[in-house]
This record gives structure tokens, sequence and C-alpha cells, in this order.
């Protein structure tokens, strides 16, 4: 059967051996993040819709859990765009999860989660990680270039509301782009914000292929952990050669100070 919604196995940094499905054609997505390693957005929309049909992704699965041999860690829901906006993935992870026992993995940029049915799917994932790159309007339109709509202040609220009701896992990604949203500020900002998530974990990365936009440069991994250090809470570095735990600061940078750390 050949597939075209589902791909690899691949080796993932943080969720080992992981296949991927995608639930939205490319490039499909409310933001159009300019480090985006698929390029840019070709459809930007906050619509839910069952962009690609639900049962011919299960299909695809079946399939391969039917005839795969070899260990997988996680199915990881990601893709060519933002997978919460199709309206059917909490039937697909649901549907799934009757056929297998491999953990179930989201991976969201955030945006729809002010939405309440997409907080009743996300539920029924084993792991839920969102993309958390600034903590403040500026700067997060600068990194995502999301719709005038989506507010971060009511991302972060949202996140903290679906927290209080998930039992599994919740884990935030920082992103970090040189000279948009490395700054001491920001960073400060994000340790607030994720004060009042408290996720189970919490990811700094930075560009590592080729992204949407040149000017989209990584951070060394010096930078990075010390972006780590203020951000606190736990912190891990993920770098090419894996990830290294941060462990957690006393020490608060004062917030007048935004300098660049680039």
């Amino acid at each position: 059967m050949a597939y075209k919604y589902i791909y690899g196995p691949i080796i993932s940094r943080r969720l080992g051996v992981s296949l991927g499905v995608t639930t939205i054609p490319h490039k499909v997505c409310s933001f159009n993040c300019i480090y985006c390693e698929i390029g840019f957005t070709t459809l930007q929309t906050l619509q839910r819709k069952e962009y690609i049909k639900a049962d011919d992704i299960l299909n695809e699965l079946k399939d391969f859990l039917a005839n795969n041999t070899n260990k997988i860690d996680h199915i990881t829901f990601s893709g060519l765009g933002e997978p919460t906006l199709n309206i059917k993935l909490g039937y697909i992870i649901r549907e799934l999860k009757k056929i297998t026992t491999i953990p179930i993995a989201v991976l969201s940029n955030g945006s729809l989660i002010t939405q309440e049915d997409v907080k009743a799917d996300l539920l029924e994932a084993d792991i839920v990680k969102f993309t958390l790159n600034a903590a403040d309007d500026t700067t997060y339109r600068k990194i995502n270039l999301n719709p005038p709509q989506v507010k971060v202040e009511d991302v972060i609220k949202d996140i903290v509301d679906f927290r209080k009701v998930f039992k599994n896992e919740l884990w935030i990604e920082v992103l970090l782009v040189k000279g948009i949203n490395n700054t001491i500020g920001n960073y400060l900002n994000l340790y607030n914000a994720l004060s009042l998530i408290r996720p189970d974990k919490i990811h700094i990365n930075t560009v590592v292929r080729a992204p949407a936009l040149k000017v989209s440069e990584p951070l060394s991994f010096s930078e990075l952990l010390e972006a780590s250090r203020i951000i606190n809470h736990g912190s891990e570095v993920i770098y090419k050669k894996g990830s290294r735990r941060i462990a957690p600061q006393t020490q608060i940078i004062n917030a007048s100070n935004s300098k660049s750390l680039s």
C-alpha cells in the first residue's frame, strides 16, 4: 500500500522511533512561522474541517500497523501543517487507540487551543506538545506571522485551562531564532507564563533544518544553555547531539534588562 498521510518511522530527538501522521495537506496552517522547515504556508486559516478524510488516514494506519514488525515508540500527529485544523482529529485518535497501545503524540502550535472542541480532541492524546516561542504579542507575531485574532495571552490562558483537565504529558517547546526572540525580556516573560502552565517538560530548541526565511538563524549551544537557565523550570536544551537537562536556577535576571543575547 502506498501511503499518502503517514511517513517514517523516523528517529526523533524527543520521541524516539516515531511514525508521523499528517491530518492536513501541505502546507495548511494557522501560522506562517519564519523558521518552518516545511516552507511557507500555502493556506493560512483558523477554520477546522476535514481537510483529509479521517477514514483514509485510519486505513493507512491500520495497514501499516498490521504489517509492521519493528518497534515504534510513538505515533506522532504533526505532518505538513497544524494538525488540530482537522476537525476529526479526536475521532482519529480514539479509533487508533482501539487497535494499538503505542502512545500517541500531537505536536501543535497552540493557536486553536482557545476552542473547546480542540481541547476535547487533545484530551485523547498521550502527549500534547505546544510551541510557545514568546509571551508578548509583538514578539509572538514576529516569529509566527500569526493572524491578528490569535493573541498570545489567550493562548497561554487556554493552555493553562487545558493543563487543569489533561491527565497525560504536556510539553512546551520554545524555539529560538537569533535576533527575533532571544532576549532576556522574552525569556523572563516565558518564565512567568510557564509558571502558570506547569508543563511536564520544556524543550529549548533552535533552527535546525533549512528555514522558510533564510534570515532565521540558529542560536549556539551556549546561547541555548543561557536561555534555559533564565527560562528555568527544569527546561531541557534540545540540540543536534541530543538533549541535556538544565538544573533549575534560583537567580532571576532583572526584567528591565532586555538586550539581545546574540
